[in-house]
């Protein structure tokens, strides 16, 4: 299968190794187990047509599923939400085209006066106001997409998309792992033979790890504990044609959970003020 996006996570495991132990009697061969952080490489991988033609399926169940249970679709949310003049309505569309428009051309205004040199006290302040306004309409319009994105993420839509993302994980996650001949090969990370079974893989991985006895099990829960949200992460880049390849995937994550982890860090700063 060709590889969409790989990265590495790093754990700890105990190791059995020769150690000599000195006794009243002399030296003595034996073994003492030790820690050891080692990595494992974790591979997105391409899914091919008929796996297309699958999750296309899977997703018109998931998104008839939740249609049958009461869930708007994303045009009738849109259009209920323009009818009562929500988020979607002409109104907020003419305030996001102002925020819009006004964060540009302060964003000019700073480029044009942040790299002069010798400026007038008339430009020390039209640059200061630009900053200030900037700064005031970028969070106006991060504001006003979260609010839009948290309203249409209860839709059938974005309820069956989700589940679907999920389905890609389950099946397009994999781990790399050396095998008795000291090669390295690729193995899945959620077991079983249908969606069923690796779901329920899936919910086993996500149970406490104090509870875990078996030892592959344990190495299994490791591994999913720091790779599975990157790997939903690569999923849902991947599927909404974000990026496609390993540079424009880091690039991506870079870009959009930056900016939201920026964005929860000021929520969590505004609400302690």
């Amino acid at each position: 299968m060709k590889e969409i996006y790989s990265f590495d996570v790093s754990r700890e495991i105990e190791k059995e190794v020769p150690h000599v132990k000195k006794t009243k009697n002399g030296p003595v061969e034996t073994t003492k187990r030790v820690k050891k952080k080692i990595k494992n490489r974790l591979v997105f991988c391409k899914p091919n047509i008929s796996d297309l033609e699958d999750a296309d399926f899977f997703y018109g169940q998931k998104y008839n599923e939740f249609i049958n249970a009461g869930f708007l679709t994303r045009a009738m949310l849109a259009k209920k939400m323009g009818d009562i003049g929500g988020m979607t309505s002409k109104k907020t569309e003419d305030v996001m085209g102002e925020l819009i428009s006004e964060n540009a051309e302060c964003a000019r205004t700073i480029e044009f006066f942040g790299g002069a040199e010798n400026l007038d006290d008339e430009q020390k302040e039209q640059l200061k106001d630009a900053k200030e306004r900037y700064a005031n309409t970028s969070r106006a319009i991060q504001t006003m997409e979260t609010d839009l994105r948290s309203q249409f993420n209860q839709t059938a839509d974005a309820k069956a998309e989700q589940k679907l993302i999920e389905w890609f994980v389950l099946h397009f996650a994999f781990y790399e792992d050396e095998v008795d001949d000291g090669e390295k090969s690729l193995f899945s990370l959620f077991e079983g033979e249908n969606y069923t079974e690796r779901r329920n893989s899936l919910m086993a991985l996500q149970g406490d790890i104090e509870e875990i006895k078996d030892s592959v099990l344990l190495k299994l829960k490791n591994i999913f504990d720091g790779s599975y949200t990157t790997f939903i992460r690569v999923a849902s880049i991947w599927y909404n044609k974000i990026a496609e390849d390993q540079d424009s995937i880091e690039k991506a994550l870079k870009d959009i959970f930056e900016i939201e982890k920026a964005e929860e860090d000021e929520e969590g700063q505004s609400s302690d003020s």
